[in-house]
């Protein structure tokens, strides 16, 4: 059970900074309820696990390879997070618990998304790396590491459900109009790191480190 604990905690400790991810899921929340925030946190997971298994193994090329893309990878990052930030500005939720009608398609779009969001974060990878080498899980066995990668996976989801469940707590107990300021703080906010990447994205441009 080691191995799955330290992966448990490395999931947490990863997931707990509020970055496009956990903006995304505190908006869902609050718009299409717990469960579109759980799927959505559920994304996010599993994106870090694969990074996790990714460094595990070793495959420093694919680490490399994600550094060099950067351009592309901020580009896109900044287009989905304008998109969801707009839309967000959109909704305005209510006091009540939602009661939405959960369709594959939209639970499948907010997973997705989750996901390709999360993968807009090669320095992830790097994260991992670093860890796996401190706490010498580069060199472990490979059932060694299956258990890490699936601590990493359950403790992100862990931490993303809490989200998700204590926004919707919250949803139920505060007045409607303080939930459309929140909910449009979140939507403000993930515009802002939309316009970072952009702008990152044009820094690497203006470099020409487009890809190389």
């Amino acid at each position: 059970m080691e191995p799955f604990l330290i992966g448990l905690i490395v999931g947490m400790v990863i997931s707990l900074p509020i970055g496009p991810v956990g903006l995304l899921t505190i908006q869902r929340t609050l718009t299409q309820g717990r469960f579109a925030g759980i799927v959505t946190g559920a994304g996010a997971a599993t994106m870090d696990a694969c990074y996790g298994a990714l460094a595990g193994l070793g495959l420093h090329a694919v680490s490399r390879f994600l550094t060099s893309a950067r351009f592309w990878i901020y580009l896109g990052a900044g287009i989905l997070c304008l998109w969801f930030g707009v839309r967000a500005v959109a909704f305005r939720p209510v006091r009540q618990t939602p009661t939405h009608r959960y369709s594959g398609r939209g639970l499948t779009w907010n997973y997705v998304s989750s996901v390709l969001l999360t993968l807009a974060n090669p320095l992830t990878i790097l994260f991992f790396i670093v860890v796996f080498t401190a706490l010498r899980l580069d060199k472990a066995s490979s059932a060694h590491l299956l258990f890490t990668i699936g601590g990493i996976f359950c403790g992100c989801l862990l931490w993303w459900t809490t989200v998700s469940l204590a926004t919707a707590r919250l949803h139920t107990r505060v007045h409607a109009r303080i939930l459309t300021r929140i909910n449009h703080v979140s939507a403000v906010l993930i515009i802002i790191l939309g316009v970072v990447a952009l702008a990152s994205a044009g820094y690497l441009l203006s470099q020409g480190k487009v890809l190389h």
